[in-house]
């Protein structure tokens, strides 16, 4: 029993549910294709003394001193159809206003011209929360020891917060008429809470042999919890010639500064005949892991984009490359005790607890055009996409054994942006809509309370089904020059 104890143990520790947009880089609305926010670009756009995302532009900024604030206020609504299975959808909507961003810039007057920014920018990544239930009579148990159809619960509860706050130092230089250089210091500060309850239970029916009266029990908990500090620099470039605008961006992995985080997991299976009713399954695994290592990445990058000025405003595209990231331990817990009593070495299964990433290279792309209605007024639309880098297929390669994976998106979003800037002689005011839509039919269940049995821990055989994913938020942005 001690192979099929941990074998159970294996499937039921990797279960885990994608259910939002915490796998995509482009995520935020101040990247190389939010075209509506002030400085999200990687090109000339026309923006005037703001925080540039490409640093090299602010060696184009002459003035002396700019405030940009920006709030968004958003509602984002996820659905995973069937994704306990038998019908049973996990929902999750929420409503937040969101202080995006808050800069500044100051420029010094001389032969060339020289400006530093600061900025900072939090990015609410994900906050997802959703619960389920199955109350149903369903034939869970073999007819042999507890004939007919027993009554059975199933439950799941996940909820995942991931909250990101960057803080940012540039500096830009006209090197020349035509090419501008730039430099960024990031440091990054991330918070993830991330918490998933399993429940499966089916009482015995009289008649068969079976222990009359009781139930099998299933249940598993697993919560994850870090901080993490990092730093990434950026290398920027800009060449202008003409109507024509170039822009070059390289940023650097984030390196790490600090970490520290915990692991609590709890899996019990009570009273469950398998093997044809013969051996009765029973396990007690618990464990607490506190000031655990903890390792948040971000791989190298790099953007191009190019802005071209036509009579009536700018069009522009970008595009950003990101290198693979090999499997790691966003949290790695240490080889304590899990499985109990603890008295044997094989207990020791921190393989089973840790907290993993990994990740593929992708490829963004995004266009913007702008058009001015009159010289105080300008409108703006943009259109990007947003793909997932989480690749379950690259983790099965790598052979990286078992684990929670950290990530719950497994879909592309597609966003886009559309709204006006009104100019004035101290001030700009932008504001706008950002939507965002995501959809895929091959979405892996988290369970599937459709075909629960003994061979499968009474969490049936889960598939692939479908999910979407749909947000909209209203951008205000005020650029005000000192």
């Amino acid at each position: 029993m001690r192979v099929n104890t941990l074998f159970f143990l294996a499937l039921c520790c990797t279960v885990h549910v994608a259910v939002a947009q915490d796998a995509n880089y482009w995520s935020s609305s101040y990247s190389p294709a939010g075209f509506l926010v002030p400085g999200a670009v990687v090109a000339h756009n026309g923006d005037s003394g703001v925080f540039f995302y490409n640093p090299a532009l602010l060696g184009g900024s002459r003035k002396n001193s700019v405030t940009v604030s920006g709030t968004v206020y958003s509602y984002d609504y996820y659905k995973i159809n069937n994704a306990l299975g038998a019908n049973k959808d996990l929902k999750s909507h929420n409503a937040s206003i969101i202080p995006q961003m808050v800069s500044g810039t100051i420029s010094l007057k001389g032969k060339r011209s020289l400006t530093f920014g600061y900025a900072l920018l939090h990015v609410p990544v994900i906050n997802f929360q959703a619960s389920q239930q199955r109350d149903d009579k369903l034939n869970v148990l073999n007819d042999s020891y507890s004939p007919g159809d027993e009554s059975f619960v199933g439950q799941a509860n996940i909820n995942s917060t991931v909250k990101e706050t960057t803080g940012m130092v540039s500096v830009g230089l006209k090197a020349s008429p035509r090419l501008s250089v730039g430099l960024s210091g990031e440091v990054q500060f991330r918070k993830h809470v991330y918490n998933k309850n399993l429940t499966m239970r089916a009482i015995y029916n009289p008649g068969g042999g079976g222990p009359a009266g009781e139930f099998a029990n299933v249940q598993q908990s697993y919560i994850a919890n870090y901080v993490h500090a990092g730093i990434r620099f950026k290398a920027g470039f800009a060449y202008d010639v003409g109507r024509h605008h170039l822009g070059l961006l390289i940023t650097s992995p984030l390196l790490h500064v600090y970490g520290s985080g915990y692991i609590q997991s709890d899996f019990v299976i009570s009273d469950l005949l398998v093997s044809g009713g013969a051996d009765t399954l029973d396990l007690f695994a618990n464990t607490r892991q506190e000031k655990l290592k903890a390792r948040w990445k971000m791989p190298v990058s790099v953007a191009i984009g190019y802005t071209l000025d036509y009579a009536k405003g700018k069009l522009y595209v970008a595009a950003e490359y990101f290198r693979k990231v090999d499997t790691y331990g966003v949290i790695t817990p240490r080889n304590e005790v899990f499985i109990r009593p603890a008295d044997d070495t094989q207990n020791y299964t921190s393989e089973l607890l840790r907290f993993k990433d990994v990740r593929r290279a992708v490829a963004n792309v995004g266009v913007g055009i702008s058009y001015n209605f009159n010289p105080d007024l300008t409108g703006l639309l943009g259109a990007y996409t947003d793909f997932r880098y989480a690749d379950n297929d690259l983790d099965l390669k790598q052979n990286s054994g078992n684990g929670n994976a950290y990530n719950i998106s497994y879909w592309n979003n597609f966003s886009t942006q559309i709204g006006i800037n009104v100019k004035r002689r101290k001030f700009n005011l932008r504001t706008g809509l950002l939507l965002t839509y995501a959809s895929t039919n091959k979405y892996p269940q988290l369970v599937d309370f459709g075909n629960p049995n003994e061979d499968n821990l009474l969490a049936g055989q889960p598939g692939l089904t479908r999910a979407t994913h749909f947000s909209v938020g209203w951008l205000f942005s005020y650029i005000h020059n000192l």
